[in-house]
């Protein structure tokens, strides 16, 4: 299906919907619709994807490319290698558009950023500008979410928390979850890799508008972001309106685009490949002009580029500011809907088939509704609990569970074992406090005795003898009784505590919490 805006059918001077005008035809302002891009990801992704179709379709082994990067004030050559999987093959134009959806999911969620992004059908169709999702559909999306989740990236990786660069390998979704009925995804979670999550929390990322970026083809998408990123950068630096930015033209086909094959001509990179993508460009107001020229040894081409007035009115808005977006009630439910049911199935299937990933399964809608239902009225660790149970029946009495639906008939015998166990648990727990109540008064009639003995120690003989003499007169008849010396005894106590405030049990026990 073409996406929601696709140059491909149209001529180059059409007009395309990149916002309202006003009377003078000067493009207003787009409603604000933030996304925060990683910055590592942003070089990485000129490699890792190939946004040429037909070309990623041909790559199957490992691609190794040599980037420059400025360290420790120098520029350095180093190598990015990308794996894909055998069977996906290479990340093309889908799994890029997938990858920015998952980023402007993380964007809506707000800071900080959790590793688990959650995404209904719908939304998933409009953040890759799909006008309907059926099966085939479907099936280019999970191999596209396959592609992100198996290809193996070896590259330098900036960390802003300890100011340096390390090389790492890791795989962009390092897991994902998906359900829906029979080949028609209804849901998925992706779970990023952690170095990602750290650095956005990090705040290693920029801020670009969203809606500006939507209606374009995956190379015009490409050359937004970067130009948008260099524009900033130099403008931040010269706030001039005459900036501009120039780069080879064969460096842009092989670090910004995917390797793409560069034309050899001036006028079929116009007509075959940038021309429609630069005229998308100007017309969404990124860029005012842009320029090709020979480069100086005559061998290439240069590329020129000068920012437009939407460029201007997002650095202000968007960059400039890189405002955090607020915690969003969504993430929310998108836990509580989408990935914790998702996840509760996956631990069913990881438990019963003794796996550690299910990443290639698709759960259907029935077994995670089954799953969102429990969750509303079961801590998910209960849950986890009532599926070790019935698996563990289920083998004990040679019943073959095949699917989540399986362990509602272990429901009584899971409560009735639960409520074995809340009893047994509660008769411990009352034996442990009275225990501990037993070893605090002890403790507290330690503290009694020594305190009352360093109180008649401080009075010295003298003191003592005439307080004793006063309660002894004070009892009169009592006096002269069967224990009439231990009760002289306990008033006079009771006489020092009163009057040198010697703490209760409960005074005690708040001023020993421990």
């Amino acid at each position: 299906m073409p996406s929601k805006t696709s140059l491909r059918t149209l001529p180059e001077n059409a007009e395309l919907d990149f916002g309202q005008s006003d009377e003078s035809g000067r493009l207003l302002p787009l409603e604000e619709d933030q996304l925060f891009h990683e910055i590592n990801l942003l070089r990485v992704e000129g490699f890792y994807f190939c946004l040429d179709p037909k070309a990623a379709a041909k790559r199957r082994d490992r691609q190794t490319f040599i980037e420059k990067l400025k360290q420790a004030g120098s520029i350095v050559e180093q190598p990015i290698t990308i794996e894909p999987h055998p069977t996906y093959g290479y990340p093309s134009v889908l799994a890029y558009k997938l990858l920015q959806a998952i980023m402007k999911k993380l964007t809506d969620y707000g800071y900080p950023a959790p590793e688990h992004v959650s995404f209904s059908k719908r939304e998933l169709m409009e953040l890759c500008g799909h006008a309907s999702f059926g099966g085939w559909q479907s099936q280019n999306l999970f191999r596209a979410a396959m592609q992100l989740n198996s290809t193996k990236v070896w590259c330098s990786f900036f960390d802003k928390g300890n100011k340096d660069w390390q090389v790492i390998t890791f795989y962009i979704v390092d897991s994902c979850l998906f359900s829906g009925r029979g080949e028609k995804i209804q849901q998925c979670v992706f779970h990023l890799h952690p170095a990602i999550i750290k650095s956005l929390n990090s705040r290693y990322s920029f801020c670009l508008n969203f809606t500006r970026m939507i209606g374009l083809e995956p190379i015009g998408a490409a050359l937004f972001k970067r130009l948008f990123f260099h524009f900033s950068n130099l403008y931040s630096k010269n706030p001039s309106p005459d900036i501009s930015f120039t780069k080879d033209y064969a460096a842009i086909c092989r670090t910004w685009l995917g390797d793409i094959k560069p034309e050899r001509y001036k006028s079929l990179i116009v007509s075959n490949q940038l021309g429609r993508h630069m005229q998308a460009l100007k017309q969404c107001g990124l860029i005012r002009s842009w320029e090709i020229r020979k480069n100086a040894d005559k061998t290439g081409f240069n590329l020129s580029f000068w920012p437009g007035s939407s460029f201007f009115e997002d650095y202000h808005q968007f960059y400039a500011p890189h405002q955090q977006p607020p915690m969003l009630v969504r993430k929310t439910q998108d836990e509580q809907t989408i990935q914790r049911p998702m996840e509760l199935v996956a631990y069913f299937y990881r438990r019963l088939y003794q796996t550690d990933t299910v990443d290639e399964a698709i759960f259907s809608n029935k077994e995670t509704a089954f799953a969102a239902a429990l969750l509303e009225n079961h801590s998910f660790e209960d849950l986890q609990a009532w599926v070790d149970f019935a698996l563990a029946e289920a083998r004990r009495t040679g019943f073959d569970i095949r699917s989540f639906g399986g362990i509602r008939q272990y429901a009584a015998a899971f409560e009735a074992r639960r409520a074995q166990e809340r009893q047994h648990h509660e008769r411990e727990m009352a034996q442990v406090s009275e225990r501990r109540e037993r070893q605090l008064q002890d403790r507290y009639q330690q503290f009694y005795r020594s305190e009352l003995l360093r109180l008649r120690q401080a009075m010295g003989a003298e003191a003592l003898a005439a307080l004793e003499e006063q309660v002894r007169q004070g009892l009169g008849d009592e006096a002269n009784g069967i224990g009439a010396r231990f009760l002289i005894r306990v008033r006079v106590d009771q006489i020092l505590v009163q009057h040198h405030q010697v703490p209760s049990f409960e005074q005690w026990q708040q001023q020993n919490p421990g």
